[in-house]
C-alpha cells in the first residue's frame, strides 16, 4: 500500500516548514538508526542545504523555508530522495564491481568540489580534512570524526584535538607514530554518511563486502578532492586530473539494487492496481524471479523472458493465458521501469507466444433451453447470488462481476424507470473499464420474480457478499462470482467448456438482443460494450429507450418460486 503523499507543516516554536513522513514498518525494522544525507534544493536566494535524517518510526526535521511555495517543492524533492532510499534498501543487495565503485566515489568528489571550489577556505583546513582521512584508511584512530561537508572548516579544531596539531607536516608525523588498527570500522564512522548518500541517490543496497570496497574509493575520492580544494585555496584553479580519473555511472549501475520484487512494487504505488490485478500479477513476479534466481532487471536479458516462456508453455499453459496474464505482466513492469529511468530497455516486448485460433475453440452463447434450465435451478436457491445473478445476467446481459457488486441503495427509480446502477462497489469494488460503469433498466421479469422485494429486505449495503471489503483486500465480490461459476459448472448440462458459466449468458444476452432487432449501438450501451469511432463518444440513450429494448429480451420459460 502506498504512503500518503507528504505536506509540509509547522511547529510551534518555529517558523520554518517542517517535513514528517511516516515511515514504512518494514524500513524501520531494517534499518532503525541508519543515517542518509538529504539534500534541500536551492530556492532563489536560498542555497542548497544537506541535512542527515536517520531511519526512525517518524522522520522530521526542519526544511530551512517559510515560503509555503517553496516548501511544497522541497518536500516533493525530499520525498523523491527518500522513496529511492526506502527502494533500496527493499531492493536485493548486489555486489559491486572495482569499476562501479570507482565510478560512485566520483559522486563525493564532485559533491565536495561543488560546495567549497566557490569559497575553499584556507590551506590548513583541507590539511587537516586530509590528515583525518589518512588515519581512518589505516585505523590509526579508533574513532575519527564523521565528514559533515557543512562544517568542513571545523576539522582543524577536531586535529587539534585529537591530534595536539592542527596543520602542516608535523600533523603527518604524529599520524604516522600512531599504530594502525581497524581500518574497516574507521572508514565507516568517517565515510559512511556519505556512502549511504552515493547509494541512496542511485537506489542501491550493496553487500557489506561491497560497502567496505566503496568505503575504501569514497575515502581515495575525499583525498583527491582535498588536494584539489586546497590549491584552489592558494589561488591555483587550474582543471584537476584526478577529477577525469572516475568513470560515467552506466545504466546497469544505475539499475542493479533494483530487481522484480522492487520494480513492481514501484510500479505499484505509481498506478495504484485493482487487487485483483495485485492478486493475480504477484505469483507472476515470483515465477519469473525463480527462474532468473532474482537478477536484478538490469540483467534481464531477451533469452532470460524467452525460457521463462518456454518453460509456461512445457506447463501446459494456454497462449492466451501466457501472452494475456504472464508476460502482459512483466512487459508493463518493465515498460515502467524504461519510462522512469530504472532500466534502459525493456527486454520482455518482443517475446510472445505464437497463437493461433483453431475451429471448436471460439467461446459459445448459451441456448434457449439452456438458458431456461439455468434460471429453473436458480429460481430454487436460498443463496442470493445464486437465485439473482443468473437471472439479473439474463435480464441485462451484464458481467457477473459487475452484478456481484450491486448494493441495495443502487436499485431505484432513475427519470421514472426502475433501474440499477452498474458501478464498482463503494468499498474499493473495480470494473473492467470506464465504459462498464453505467445505469441499467430492470426486466418486467425481474420485477415479477421479486427481485425488488428481495432489495428492499436489504436496505443498504452490498446484496450479494456478506462483508464490507477492507483496504488492499481482494475484493469480496471475487469470491461470489468464483462461488458461482463453480456452482453453476457442477449442474447436469453445464459442463461444456467452451461456454463459460456465467458468460455464456452475456453471449446469449447480445446475440438475442440482434435477433429482436435491438440497434447494436444501444445493445452495446446496456452491455456496457465499448463502441467504436469518435462519434460514439457523443451518442447518448435516455433510460426510457433502453427500457424498452430490454423489456423486447425474451427471457426463456423458467419455473419462478414466489417463496422468494
Amino acid at each position: 500500500m502506498g504512503l500518503r503523499m507528504t505536506t509540509a507543516t509547522t511547529r510551534r516554536d518555529s517558523t520554518f516548514k517542517q517535513f514528517v513522513k511516516r515511515v514504512p514498518a518494514d524500513i524501520v525494522a531494517r534499518s532503525r538508526g541508519r543515517s542518509y544525507p538529504i539534500t534541500l534544493p536551492p530556492l532563489g536566494p536560498t542555497p542548497e542545504e544537506v541535512v542527515e535524517v536517520t531511519i526512525r518510526p517518524t522522520i522530521s526535521f526542519s526544511l530551512r523555508v517559510r515560503d509555503p511555495a517553496a516548501a511544497k517543492m522541497r518536500t516533493g524533492a525530499v520525498g523523491a530522495q527518500l522513496e529511492r532510499i526506502f527502494a533500496s534498501l527493499r531492493g536485493a543487495a548486489i555486489e559491486l564491481s572495482h569499476k562501479q565503485a570507482v565510478a560512485l566515489s566520483g559522486e563525493v568528489y564532485r559533491l565536495v568540489a561543488a560546495r567549497f571550489e566557490v569559497e575553499p577556505g584556507q590551506p590548513g583546513d583541507w590539511e587537516a580534512w586530509k590528515g583525518f582521512h589518512w588515519a581512518a584508511m589505516e585505523g590509526r584512530i579508533p574513532d575519527p570524526p564523521t565528514i559533515s561537508w557543512q562544517e568542513i572548516m571545523n576539522e582543524r579544531n577536531a586535529a587539534l584535538g585529537v591530534f595536539g596539531v592542527s596543520h602542516g607536516p608535523v600533523l603527518l608525523d604524529v599520524i604516522e607514530s600512531l599504530p594502525p588498527g581497524d581500518n574497516a570500522r574507521s572508514l565507516e564512522i568517517r565515510f559512511g554518511l556519505l556512502a549511504s548518500w552515493v547509494l541512496a541517490h542511485h537506489g542501491l543496497e550493496i553487500t557489506p563486502s561491497s560497502r567496505l570496497k566503496l568505503l575504501q574509493q569514497v575515502a581515495e575520492a575525499a583525498i583527491d578532492v582535498g588536494w584539489a580544494m586546497k590549491r584552489a585555496s592558494q589561488g591555483d584553479y587550474s582543471p584537476d586530473p584526478r577529477a577525469n580519473r572516475f568513470p560515467p555511472i552506466d545504466a546497469e549501475t544505475r539499475s542493479s539494487g533494483t530487481n522484480l520484487a522492487t520494480l513492481f512494487e514501484h510500479w505499484q504505488k505509481d498506478t495504484r492496481p485493482a487487487p485483483a490485478t495485485l492478486a493475480t500479477w504477484k505469483p507472476v513476479v515470483v515465477s519469473l524471479r525463480v527462474h532468473v534466481e532474482d537478477k536484478s532487471i538490469a540483467q534481464l536479458t531477451v533469452r532470460d523472458i524467452t525460457t521463462w516462456k518456454d518453460k509456461l508453455v512445457c506447463q501446459g499453459r494456454s497462449a492466451s493465458n501466457i501472452n494475456g496474464s504472464y508476460l502482459a505482466c512483466i512487459h508493463a513492469l518493465l515498460a515502467h521501469g524504461v519510462r522512469n529511468g530504472l532500466v534502459s530497455q525493456n527486454v520482455a516486448a518482443t517475446v510472445n507466444v505464437k497463437q493461433k485460433r483453431s475451429a471448436g475453440t471460439r467461446m459459445l452463447p448459451y441456448e434457449d433451453a439452456e438458458v431456461a434450465a439455468l434460471l429453473a435451478l436458480a429460481a430454487k436457491q436460498r443463496l442470493p447470488a445464486r437465485r439473482w445473478i443468473p437471472l439479473l445476467a439474463a435480464c441485462t446481459g451484464a458481467r457477473a462481476g459487475e452484478l456481484a457488486q450491486l448494493w441495495a441503495e443502487r436499485v431505484r427509480e432513475i427519470d421514472g424507470v426502475l433501474a440499477m446502477e452498474l458501478r464498482p462497489a463503494e468499498d474499493g469494488g473495480t470494473f473492467k473499464n470506464a465504459g462498464s460503469e453505467r445505469v441499467v433498466p430492470l426486466h418486467p421479469v425481474l420485477i415479477d420474480a421479486g427481485f425488488l422485494s428481495f432489495v428492499h429486505e436489504k436496505k443498504n449495503g452490498p446484496l450479494f457478499y456478506g462483508h464490507v471489503t477492507g483496504q488492499g483486500e481482494r475484493h469480496a465480490s471475487k469470491g461470489t462470482v468464483n462461488h458461482l461459476a463453480g456452482w453453476i459448472r457442477k449442474q447436469p448440462g453445464f459442463d461444456n467448456p467452451r461456454k463459460a458459466p456465467s458468460h455464456a449468458l452475456r453471449h446469449w444476452w447480445k446475440s438475442t438482443a440482434s435477433r429482436v432487432n435491438v440497434p447494436d449501438s444501444r445493445a452495446d450501451a446496456i452491455q456496457g460494450h465499448r463502441t467504436q469511432g469518435e462519434a460514439a463518444r457523443y451518442r447518448h440513450f435516455d433510460l426510457k429507450t433502453l427500457a424498452r429494448d430490454v423489456a423486447c429480451i425474451p427471457i426463456p420459460n423458467m419455473e419462478l418460486d414466489q417463496s422468494n
